[in-house]
C-alpha cells in the first residue's frame, strides 16, 4: 500500500515538541561507505550481536537499523552517534541512559529492507512495521493471538482484504505492547484494536488511554505507532544517508 501522506526527507533533525510524534522511515539496504559509517557508531556489544546473524544481508540491515537509530538520537541530543548510551528494560526495551538527562523516548522496528523509528518527549511510545505477505496463514495465527472481536471482524472479510487486515491488526497490537514496555507479558488476546480505524484510543487495564495510529510506510508494508496519551501531532520524516 503506497503512503497517502508525505514522508519528508530532511537533513536537519527538528526539535521534538511536547505534543509531537516524530515518525521516521528509512531504507535499510546500504553498503560501502554508508554501511561502514553506521557500523562505526555501534558499541562492541552491538557489533557482537550483529555477527550472530548467519545471513549477510540480515546482519547488514541490523547494523544499518541500529546505526540510523544512533544517528537520529545523536542529532536529537546534540551528540556524536557513537556517544549515545542505551539501557534496557526488563523485557529488553531500549531507552536512553539516565546519564543523558533527556526526556526523549523512542521505539524502532524493521521488516526486511524497511525500518521505522519514532521519537517523543516524555511519553512512552512503540512502533511496528511488517511486510504484507501474500498467501500468508494469517487466520491460523490470529486464532492464537487475536481477541474474539478481532477474529469476528476478520472472518467477515474477503480473503485478500483479510490478509491485509491481519497485518494491520498485528502491527497495531505489537506497537501497543512495545509502547507498554512489557512485551508478551501482556497477552495479545487480552485487548482489542480496530483494523479499520486509522486513529483510535486503546485503554489499558487501569483505564489509561493510548493513542494508536496506522502507518503506510511504503508499498507492500504496513505499520502502526502507539503513544501514551491523546491528541498527538504526527510528523512523517524520511532519513537520508547524506553524501556517499
Amino acid at each position: 500500500m503506497v503512503a497517502s501522506f508525505a514522508w519528508s526527507p530532511i537533513a536537519t533533525v527538528p526539535v521534538v515538541a511536547e505534543s509531537e510524534l516524530h515518525v521516521w522511515r528509512a531504507s535499510l539496504d546500504w553498503s560501502g561507505a554508508i554501511l561502514s559509517r553506521l557500523e562505526n557508531t555501534l558499541t562492541t556489544q552491538e557489533k557482537k550481536r550483529a555477527e550472530r546473524f548467519l545471513v549477510p544481508h540480515a546482519r547488514d540491515r541490523f547494523v544499518v537499523a541500529r546505526g540510523i537509530l544512533r544517528e537520529l538520537l545523536g542529532a536529537y541530543l546534540g551528540l556524536d552517534a557513537a556517544k549515545v548510551m542505551l539501557s534496557y528494560g526488563p523485557r529488553g526495551k531500549p531507552f536512553l541512559s539516565a546519564e543523558h538527562n533527556s526526556r526523549i523516548c523512542f521505539s524502532v522496528s524493521h521488516s526486511r529492507e524497511m525500518g521505522l523509528f519514532v521519537f517523543t518527549s516524555g511519553q512512552e511510545v512503540g512502533v511496528d512495521i511488517e511486510q504484507i505477505k501474500a498467501s500468508f496463514r494469517g487466520m491460523e495465527i490470529a486464532s492464537h493471538f487475536f481477541s474474539e472481536e478481532e477474529m469476528a471482524g476478520l472472518a467477515k472479510l474477503a480473503p485478500k482484504l483479510a490478509e491485509e487486515a491481519f497485518f494491520g491488526c498485528w502491527t497495531r497490537k505489537e506497537a501497543y505492547v512495545k509502547a507498554r514496555g512489557q512485551g508478551l507479558s501482556i497477552p495479545l488476546r487480552s485487548f482489542t484494536v480496530s483494523f479499520t480505524e486509522r486513529e483510535q484510543l486503546v485503554p489499558d487495564e487501569e483505564g489509561m488511554l493510548w493513542s494508536c495510529y496506522a502507518l503506510e510506510p511504503a508499498a507492500g508494508f504496513t505499520g502502526a505507532v502507539v503513544a501514551a496519551g491523546q491528541n498527538w501531532k504526527l510528523k512523517y520524516l524520511e532519513w537520508t544517508a547524506g553524501p556517499q
